[in-house]
């Protein structure tokens, strides 16, 4: 049961990011949006992005015991 949630969960949450990234991507090739409009979306992927990247760097640096 608890590997049921888990990937129902996991799946979950690949299809919020990819509506996330797909929302925005419909925008700009349809051509109804501007960058302001996209330029929050943008910066919030970046931190969101950068953060998850200095989190694998730090947890990869552990395993190796490298400081």
């Amino acid at each position: 049961m608890s590997d049921t949630r888990s990937t129902t969960r996991r799946w979950t949450k690949r299809g919020l990011a990819a509506a996330l990234l797909a929302v925005p991507m419909l925008a700009v090739f349809g051509g109804s949006a501007s960058a302001a409009e996209l330029t929050p979306i943008a910066e919030y992927l970046d931190s969101t992005i950068a953060g998850l990247s200095a989190s694998l760097v730090q947890a990869l640096a552990a395993l190796l015991g490298v400081s």
